[in-house]
C-alpha cells in the first residue's frame, strides 16, 4: 500500500485502486483500499521509513525544517514539515499538524525530531537548513544535545558572543560585501556566521556549525527546495483527520483541489 501511495503521488482511493494487480473490479479494489485504511491507518512514520530505505544509500543526508500554513475551506491549516533532500529535490518525510496558528514551539520541534531519530540516526544527518522561526537558546541547545548540525538564518537582534548581529553588520566597510566569522558563540554553541545584506538591503544572517564557514550562504540556498513541498501539499489539498485523542494530528488525506498557500518568512 506504501508503495501505492509513494508510485500514485495520491491518496484518493481510485488512483490507488487503479495500481493495483489483477483483474477485480475496479468498485472492490477500492473497496479493499477503503477496509486497509479504516484497519491499518497509515502512519508518517511508516512512509518515512519506506522513503528513506529506498532512496540510494549516499549519507550523511541534508535536511530541511520548515512550517507552512493554508486555508482548507474555513479552516487553518498550520503544519511543521521535515523533508530530506536528494537529488535536488526537497522530499516530506514527517510533519506535525499544529493545534494553533502562528510560529511553533520548540518543545514540538524536538518532538518532531526525535521521531526523525527513531529512523535515522544523529550521524545520517549531515545539517539541518532552517530559518529565521527555528532559532532560541533551547531549540539549538536541544540540537546539539541530540547531535544534529544546523545551518539556520538568524534575526538581526540575535546575540553573537556579546554584539548582536546587527551590530556586527554595523561594521561594515563601504563597498564590504559582507563579514565572515569563525567560531562565535550563538545561543551558546560555536557557529561560524555571514552576515551580508540582501539585494533589498534586509540583514541576512546565517549561522552554522557545519562546513566551512566560506560555504554557509551557497549551501543555505538549499533550505528553498522545500517551497515545492509546500506548493504540493496545498495544491493537491491536505486536510486534517484526527485520530484518537493525541495532542497532535499526524496524519492527512488528500481530497483534490486548490487551496490557499502562506508560507513562513525565510
Amino acid at each position: 500500500m506504501v508503495l501505492a501511495l509513494l508510485g500514485g503521488k495520491d491518496v484518493r482511493h481510485a488512483e490507488l485502486a487503479a495500481r493495483f494487480p489483477g483483474s477485480a473490479h475496479n468498485a472492490s479494489v477500492i473497496r479493499r483500499v477503503e477496509r486497509f485504511f479504516d484497519r491499518h491507518p497509515i502512519q508518517p512514520a511508516d512512509v518515512a521509513r519506506v522513503v528513506l530505505t529506498l532512496l540510494p544509500s549516499a549519507q550523511p543526508r541534508e535536511f530541511i525544517l520548515d512550517r507552512t500554513n493554508w486555508k482548507y475551506g474555513q479552516t487553518d491549516v498550520n503544519v511543521l514539515l521535515l523533508a530530506v533532500i536528494w537529488r535536488g529535490v526537497a522530499i516530506l518525510l514527517l510533519y506535525e499538524l499544529l493545534p494553533h496558528g502562528g510560529g511553533s514551539h520548540t518543545e514540538i520541534r524536538h518532538t518532531l525530531m526525535d521521531d526523525a531519530l527513531c529512523l535515522l540516526c544523529a550521524a545520517e544527518i549531515r545539517v539541518l537548513y532552517a530559518d529565521r522561526e527555528f532559532v532560541g537558546y533551547d531549540w539549538i541547545q536541544g540540537l546539539a544535545c541530540r547531535g544534529i548540525p544546523i545551518c539556520v538564518r538568524l534575526r538581526s537582534d540575535t546575540l553573537m558572543d556579546d554584539w548582536t548581529a546587527k551590530d556586527w553588520l554595523s561594521r561594515l566597510q563601504t563597498g564590504t560585501a559582507g563579514l565572515l566569522v569563525e567560531d562565535t558563540l550563538v545561543y551558546g554553541q560555536p557557529m561560524n556566521v555571514v552576515l551580508t545584506h540582501t539585494q533589498d538591503g534586509e540583514a541576512l544572517v546565517i549561522a552554522s556549525n557545519a562546513g566551512a564557514v566560506t560555504t554557509i550562504q551557497t549551501r543555505y540556498r538549499r533550505r528553498f527546495l522545500i517551497e515545492d513541498v509546500h506548493h504540493f501539499a496545498s495544491y493537491c489539498g491536505a486536510a486534517p483527520v484526527e485520530r484518537g485523542s493525541g495532542k497532535n494530528t499526524r496524519w492527512c488525506v488528500n481530497v483534490g483541489g486548490n487551496r490557499q498557500r502562506n508560507c513562513s518568512a525565510g
